[in-house]
């Protein structure tokens, strides 16, 4: 059933791409790349990149959980990703303590129950690597299924709350006046949806890139936007040319380089060409 409702997309790829595997990764990275610049336009705006950081590789602990009770990873992966994600936000707002300071507590403690369950079941580190490297071509279209799903539930938050925290990143008391609602809500809610977006991006570039896959796109639309809005569709077309640009670039003979990174290091490059061309200006 998945298939005939990615069949339009597989024919329109295969214009490019002829393994259906590769068909498979330019739908999964259309799906998640447009979802990830604009949480990564939020998190830049709201100078969160360390929250998400902290919340990909705390994803760590529900890994390797998974993987010592034998249990389906991408569940527990998610969920775990989504309690860090509100035990932060809970603690940040209720505790005395920094921001920076509450993740690094929730990120060391997680990572610590992590490699203490690894280190009991040594036998679980082996099924860790994909966590760090990710692997989009091996996704399936139960998968893809997930990112659009994902990419749906991006909608609808970006409608009800990214104006609302666009303006709390500029002007809290502003936000908390026009809607105490919102205020009091939005930041548990941003803070499950940047959960969900780094948990699912692990599985497609791997913990050690999903930081730079939010950011880097965010980052390009800072330095060559004029305007809120500029911002956010300079970031979703950088996401979106990065993408499928890295992933026909990591499928040449002369280049063979792991795709989530070769996505990551063209949405970096397009930053530094970015960063110049807003020097000279």
């Amino acid at each position: 059933m998945e298939f005939f409702l990615f069949k339009p997309f597989y024919e329109f790829f295969g214009l490019f791409f002829e393994p259906m595997f590769l068909r498979r990764a330019a739908l999964a990275l259309l799906l998640l790349t447009p979802v990830s610049a604009a949480a990564g336009v939020l998190v830049v705006n709201q100078r969160l990149a360390f929250f998400a950081d902290a919340v990909g590789h705390s994803v760590f602990f529900g890994l390797a959980l998974a993987l010592v009770l034998n249990l389906p990873e991408r569940p527990v992966v998610l969920a775990t990703g989504v309690f860090i994600g509100l035990t932060v936000i809970y603690l940040s707002r209720h505790s005395r303590l920094a921001a920076d300071t509450v993740i690094g507590l929730v990120f060391s403690g997680a990572i610590a129950l992590g490699l203490a369950i690894v280190s009991r079941n040594p036998g679980a580190a082996r099924g860790l690597t994909r966590f760090f490297l990710g692997d989009i071509l091996t996704l399936g279209d139960s998968e893809i299924m997930i990112l659009a799903i994902l990419a749906a539930l991006a909608v609808v938050f970006l409608l009800f709350f990214y104006n609302h925290l666009t303006v709390e990143s500029l002007s809290p008391v502003l936000a908390r006046t026009r809607h105490p609602l919102k205020s009091r809500f939005a930041p548990y809610v941003f803070g499950v949806f940047l959960a969900l977006v780094v948990t699912v991006s692990v599985w497609s570039v791997g913990v050690l890139l999903v930081t730079a896959l939010l950011v880097a796109p965010a980052a390009v639309g800072r330095n060559w936007a004029a305007s809120a809005a500029a911002m956010f569709w300079i970031a979703v077309a950088v996401s979106l040319v990065s993408g499928q640009t890295g992933l026909y670039l990591s499928t040449l003979p002369q280049i063979n380089t792991a795709t989530g990174a070769t996505v990551v290091l063209v949405a970096v490059s397009i930053f530094i060409i970015s960063f110049f061309s807003r020097r000279r200006n």
